[in-house]
C-alpha cells in the first residue's frame, strides 16, 4: 500500500524548462506521493537541499507555492527516509550510488530527468521520467491502493507475506507505531495473542532502527487481571533486535454510555495512518493465514485528532 521512490532533483529543472504542462505533471505526481509514498534520501540530506535550491528558482508564484506546500507536508510527516549513503570521496555520482543501493533499500521506482543510458543500472530497478510516469505500472498500482485500499478474503495470504505486502514499507522507518483497537484488551486471547506474537516477530526483522521505535496499544481496559496477563504475554514477545523496544499499553475506561475509543481500528505512526477493520485478530492461528480484512489509507492528522478526542477516558499507561 505504501511505496519508496527516489526523486532526482534534476526533474525540477525539466519541469521548469518544458513549460506549464510539465510543471503541472510534476505537481500531480507529488500529490500522489503525499498519499502513499516515501522519498528515499541520502543520509546527509543532499536530495532535499538540491530540491529546495531548484524550487526557489521556479518563476511562477503559484507553481512554486504548490510544490513547496507538498514538500512541506512530506517533511512534516517524516516521509523522507534516510536509506542512501553517498560516495563522500566523490568518485561516483549520486545516481550511481542510487543504482547500487536501490534494491537493498526497497526503492520501487526512480523518477529521473531522463531515461538512463548504458549498463550502470540493474535491470530490476524501475525508472520513469515526467514524460512517461503516468503510463507506468507503478503509478497504476500506487493510485489503486490510494483509492481502493486492500480487501482480502479469509486465508488469501500467509502471515509474513500479508505483513510484508501491506505494512512493511509503512512501518519500517516509523519512530512510533500506535495501534488503536478498542476490543484488544477485553478480548485478548486466541487470534489476538497469535497476531500480536507474529507482529512482534515480524517487526524484529523489518524495523530499520528498533532502538528508536515505540509501540503503543490503545484499547479498553479489560476486567480482572487480564491487563497483567497482557503485560506478561507481550513482554515475552520482545526478543532479538526488539528486546529493548518501548511498548506501552494505553488503557481507556468508559466514562458513561459513550465509547471509550472509536469503533474503527487504526494503525498510525509518525508518518502514516491506516484503518484496518479486522483489528488485532487479523491472523488465524490455525491456518497461519490472514482473516478477512479491509485496509484503507487515512489522513494522519484526522486520525490523530480522533484518538485525542478520547483523552478524557485515558488511564495511566502501563509500560512493558
Amino acid at each position: 500500500m505504501f511505496f519508496y521512490v527516489y526523486l532526482d532533483p534534476e526533474v525540477f529543472d525539466v519541469a521548469t524548462e518544458e513549460g506549464t504542462f510539465a510543471m503541472q505533471s510534476l505537481i500531480g505526481i507529488l500529490r500522489g506521493f503525499v498519499q502513499n509514498c516515501f522519498i528515499a534520501e541520502f543520509e546527509d540530506y543532499r536530495v532535499q537541499e538540491a530540491i529546495k535550491e531548484k524550487v526557489n528558482k521556479i518563476v511562477d508564484d503559484n507553481d512554486r507555492k504548490a510544490i513547496k506546500e507538498l514538500l512541506k507536508i512530506m517533511k512534516k510527516r517524516n516521509r523522507f527516509i534516510y536509506c542512501l549513503i553517498p560516495d563522500y570521496a566523490g568518485e561516483k555520482s549520486d545516481l550511481e550510488k542510487v543504482y547500487e543501493q536501490a534494491a537493498a533499500s526497497y526503492i520501487d521506482i526512480l523518477l529521473l530527468k531522463s531515461a538512463p543510458l548504458g549498463t550502470g543500472i540493474p535491470s530490476e530497478i524501475k525508472t520513469a521520467t515526467l514524460l512517461n510516469y503516468q503510463h507506468t505500472n507503478f503509478e497504476n498500482g500506487r493510485a489503486s491502493y490510494a483509492c481502493n485500499g486492500v480487501t482480502l478474503k479469509e486465508g488469501e495470504i500467509y502471515e509474513d507475506a500479508f505483513l510484508d505486502q501491506n505494512f512493511k514499507k509503512a512501518l519500517r522507518y516509523a519512530s512510533t507505531i500506535e495501534i488503536c483497537d478498542k476490543l484488544y484488551g477485553p478480548y485478548f486471547s486466541a487470534n489476538f495473542i497469535y497476531s500480536t506474537k507474529n507482529l512482534f516477530e515480524w517487526l524484529e526483522k523489518i524495523l530499520f532502527a528498533p532502538e528508536k521505535c515505540k509501540i503503543v496499544f490503545h484499547c479498553q481496559k479489560p476486567e480482572g487481571k487480564t491487563d497483567s496477563f497482557m503485560k506478561d504475554q507481550i513482554g515475552g514477545f520482545k526478543r532479538g533486535r526488539i528486546t529493548g523496544i518501548d511498548v506501552v499499553l494505553q488503557f481507556y475506561e468508559l466514562l458513561n454510555e459513550n465509547n471509550c475509543l472509536p469503533h474503527d481500528r487504526y494503525i498510525l505512526t509518525d508518518q502514516i495512518a491506516v484503518d484496518f477493520g479486522r483489528g488485532m485478530d487479523f491472523l488465524n492461528q490455525l491456518t497461519h493465514q490472514n482473516r478477512d480484512i479491509t485496509i484503507n489509507i487515512n489522513d494522519l492528522n484526522q486520525v490523530s485528532s480522533l484518538l485525542e478526542s478520547y483523552r478524557a477516558g485515558r488511564l495511566s499507561p502501563v509500560i512493558i
